[in-house]
């Protein structure tokens, strides 16, 4: 899958004109792109857009988050095309950015599982003499959130968070792979604390 890159109206209007040629060097593409010539971003998708993508599959071992880094990192060559100085190879650079939202995702996937944990622990544990309504209502709504989830991601949620098992534990109980297990325990996380957001800060979590 191709993405849909946001640019200027004027932008748009120099890539629907006369394209360039293919055979355009990538020293070139990189000098026409500090120029904002969108044309040439549309050949350096053409001609590395399969390359990020499955550099990234590779290191996420996710098509979707795959999918999404890459087009981050097209997005992030166009943003900052006036930055980008002697960049050297292109095909080296692209990786480059690839790569660190690749570990940016990594980090927050690490960050969504503590808060999971965090959350689960101060909001669903079971009541005690000290808790009081407030608390037993939270957590009345948390468990009525989870059930919405969608069926995979809620197994896994309680799985994980519940039941402490491991991504491993996990992918092999529901026949599925660790990565997938990460991407829906952080989805479902992400769902939990919208849907739960102004009773979060009422209980200042």
């Amino acid at each position: 899958m191709r993405p849909h890159l946001l640019l200027s109206k004027s932008s748009l209007d120099l890539a629907a004109s006369k394209p360039l040629p293919r055979q355009l060097s990538d020293d070139d593409l990189l000098s026409r792109l500090k120029r904002d010539d969108a044309r040439a971003l549309e050949l350096v998708l053409a001609r590395y857009w399969t390359l990020v993508l499955d550099y990234v599959d590779r290191l996420t071992r996710s098509r979707d988050a795959a999918e999404d880094v890459a087009q981050r990192t097209f997005c992030q060559l166009w943003d900052r095309r006036a930055q980008w100085g002697d960049a050297g190879s292109l095909r080296a650079l692209l990786c480059r950015i690839a790569r660190n939202y690749a570990v940016s995702e990594h980090r927050r996937q690490l960050a969504d599982e503590r808060s999971a944990f965090t959350f689960l622990e101060l909001h669903a544990t079971p009541a005690t003499a000290h808790d009081g309504a407030d608390s037993a209502h939270l957590r009345a709504l948390i468990d009525s959130e989870i059930a919405r989830l969608p069926d995979r991601r809620r197994e896994i949620l309680v799985l994980r968070c519940y039941h402490d098992l491991s991504y491993k534990e996990i992918a092999e109980v529901m026949n599925i792979a660790e990565q997938t297990v990460a991407n829906q325990l952080s989805k479902g996380m992400a769902s939990l604390r919208a849907a739960l957001a102004g009773e979060l800060d009422r209980a200042q979590f």
